[in-house]
């Protein structure tokens, strides 16, 4: 290579500088284009429903839908061929 072929590399990509973290969590706010809250909204109610997952160490202490039941010919064959045979 000659050395008046050879230029400065310049990169395509610019960095705006060395990046800073917030030391803790920012103020909630609302979206600039947001909707405006309903006047009876509060934001320290929970939400409605149970508290959390149920969590069964057994099965048959989950309700009977969840237990397991016996597989058809049929239903094993499309498990193993991923649903190839069904057409």
């Amino acid at each position: 290579m000659h050395p008046s072929a050879r230029l400065a590399y310049t990169p395509l990509i610019k960095f705006i500088g060395k990046r800073t973290w917030p030391s803790g969590p920012s103020t909630p706010h609302a979206h600039p284009a947001g909707v405006p809250l309903p006047a009876g909204f509060s934001k320290s109610t929970p939400a409605p429903g149970p508290s959390g997952p149920a969590i069964f160490s057994e099965f048959w202490e989950a309700p009977k839908r969840f237990w397991m039941r016996e597989l058809s010919a049929d239903e094993m064959t499309a498990i193993e061929t991923g649903g190839a045979s069904k057409w």
